[in-house]
């Protein structure tokens, strides 16, 4: 819609050079055909305008004044200040168009939001040196989690855990995160941590599943953000990455 205001307003500019010169009462007049050709490029303008910003902006208010008032003061058609100003209108209206459109862009950091991953845990990947792993793909994850739990991308906050649960097992000496679930530090060690990564792989990894493999119903639910709530658990399984990785006992 941007691109199209832009091209509106620069179809406008170009009939500039088309005004004729007429007497000392009319004055620049614009012959019928490119009289029309304005015409149009206005209404649809306006109807973009509408759409975009509601049928009570400004721009479009504007843009219907501009014009008329030029048709009704100069013989056959708009006045070459009309069509300049309607030109520069529908340019404006492309603009607050693209601010609206800018403010509703996904941020790293929305104002009053809690980051699903904390920056300490992430910061402590970022501060690895000396490992026998590269965490930066999960610093990319992690940082991409945050993105998608703030502005409430519930289905991409639940595939985001499960590829996290799919990456990290090496770095704790599993090849799956079953395996970290059910066996980590063997049978009669690390009982709370064992139980906490249960829950990650009982309950996000089928909710994920559950999301990523339904085919389209008749009807549909979509998750909310109590569904893929699963900051704390999360934030154990990176705490014990971090302190295995970082400490030179993960290996390849």
């Amino acid at each position: 819609m941007i691109e199209e205001l832009k091209h509106i307003s620069a179809e406008m500019n170009a009939i500039l050079p088309l005004f004729l010169e007429g007497n000392s009462v009319t004055g620049l007049f614009l012959p019928t055909g490119p009289s029309a050709k304005f015409k149009a490029l206005a209404i649809e303008a306006k109807s973009i305008l509408d759409e975009e910003l509601g049928r009570l902006n400004n721009y479009s208010t504007g843009l219907m004044n501009a014009a008329s008032s030029g048709s009704q003061s100069f013989i056959g058609g708009p006045s070459y200040a009309t069509v300049e100003e309607a030109s520069e209108l529908v340019l404006a209206g492309a603009r607050a168009v693209s601010r609206k459109y800018n403010r509703a862009t996904v941020s790293d950091n929305p104002q009053n939001s809690r980051s699903y991953v904390h920056q300490d845990r992430i910061s402590a990947l970022i501060a690895i040196n000396e490992s026998a792993w590269d965490f930066r793909r999960l610093v990319e994850l992690c940082r991409e989690l945050n993105v998608v739990a703030a502005n409430r991308c519930h289905l991409s906050t639940a595939m985001l855990l499960r590829t996290i649960l799919n990456h990290v097992p090496p770095v704790l000496g599993c090849e799956t995160f079953d395996q970290v679930a059910n066996n980590y530090g063997g049978p009669k060690k690390d009982k709370s941590f064992k139980e906490i990564m249960q829950r990650l792989q009982g309950t996000i990894r089928k909710i994920a599943d559950m999301h990523l493999h339904s085919p389209i119903r008749d009807r549909e639910d979509v998750p909310t953000a109590v569904q893929v709530d699963f900051a704390s658990e999360l934030d154990v399984l990176l705490g014990e990455v971090i302190r295995v990785g970082g400490s030179g006992k993960g290996t390849k």
